[in-house]
């Protein structure tokens, strides 16, 4: 195409022009969607609509629980049971409403989130696709609260129900996840674009722990991270890997660059099929960088090979369903069928 290159000293002629116009749409034609990128035109759910138990919490008269939880009993069945009819149930609840801290947060949460109707559009695009994928389970329940920092686990999934601790969702550089003691490398997860992701990445879990073994050997672990990325890819085709994978922008592209010198790495030091767990833990484990390479380099590497590894099988097998591959055969063959070569 060595048209498209003519100095702008020269004279370009009409018929160059309408070559480069042709030449242009065309590209933009051939522009294909991801493998992962399902037709959900057809697909309908209701509407999300996120219970929203913190603001009844922090809205009551801490002086009168008793008669002001009283009409929300049965909208937040997962949060009161009957204790708080009892003495010490409506002392807890006084304790937790009138902490100072506690309220700084919540104070804090409802700056971010006073409206909540974005994540609720976001969640029910993302169980569209989740419909599409799955549709004969059942949609869960949706409720948010104020977690009180609960950074390990920011969103819950119990009883068919989805718990999101919406204090986990204020932005990286909230100043009292540092207060608390999350590390620095933790924070990525926690900006507000993240909530719907990792409402989904929970769903990736359940999925996955009920329908196959736990891994065992070191490419187990990362087919096992790659296929709850992939998942996440099926549910957000139109969002950032770095969202994903909780990455910064740097952290992909080091990733990305890298990605041959690392499975080189594996391969040479025969990694693949070690079941090390400490060995595992430096390639799969939340950290600031991956030790193993460099204190530059991306954290988690052997999560994005896995990642990578499962894009490429499901690519080369579009015949393969969402569902198929949470119960797809070992991640050996997965690896193989995938012909992997970054």
């Amino acid at each position: 195409m060595a048209i498209l290159c003519i100095p702008f000293s020269k004279i370009i002629n009409k018929h160059t022009i309408l070559f480069i116009i042709i030449v242009t749409l065309f590209s933009q034609g051939c522009r294909r969607s991801p493998n992962w990128e399902a037709d959900i035109s057809s697909v309908s759910i209701p509407d999300i609509e996120i219970k929203r138990y913190e603001k009844v919490l922090f809205n009551m008269n801490p002086f009168n629980i008793s008669e002001e939880i009283e009409p929300h009993m049965d909208d937040f069945p997962l949060f009161l049971g009957d204790e708080v009819y009892t003495e010490t149930g409506q002392a807890q609840l006084y304790d937790y409403i009138t902490d100072p801290f506690i309220l700084e947060i919540w104070n804090d949460t409802y700056d971010v989130w006073e409206d909540i109707s974005q994540l609720e559009d976001e969640l029910t695009l993302a169980f569209r696709y989740f419909h599409y994928h799955f549709p004969q389970r059942e949609m869960p329940e949706f409720y948010s609260y104020v977690s009180g920092l609960d950074y390990e686990l920011p969103v819950k999934y119990y009883e068919n129900s989805v718990i999101i601790g919406l204090d986990m969702f204020l932005g990286r550089n909230y100043n009292n996840y540092e207060r608390v003691g999350v590390p620095a490398f933790k924070r990525n997860r926690f900006e507000p674009a993240a909530a719907p992701v990792e409402v989904m990445r929970v769903l990736a879990e359940d999925l996955i722990r009920y329908n196959r073994q736990l891994p065992e050997t070191y490419l187990e672990f990362m087919i096992h991270e790659g296929k709850m990325l992939y998942f996440l890819d099926c549910m957000f085709p139109d969002v950032a890997d770095s969202l994903k994978i909780s990455y910064t922008s740097q952290q992909l592209d080091w990733a990305e660059r890298n990605q041959g010198h690392a499975w080189a790495f594996y391969l040479d030091n025969e990694l693949l099929y070690s079941t090390d767990r400490q060995l595992i833990q430096k390639f799969t484990g939340a950290a600031p960088f991956t030790a193993p390479f460099s204190r530059g380099s991306a954290p988690r590497m052997g999560v994005f090979t896995g990642w990578q590894i499962v894009r490429e099988y499901m690519r080369r097998n579009p015949d393969v369903s969402l569902m198929d591959l949470f119960i797809e055969k070992s991640a050996r063959e997965i690896l193989n069928d995938s012909r992997y070569r970054p």
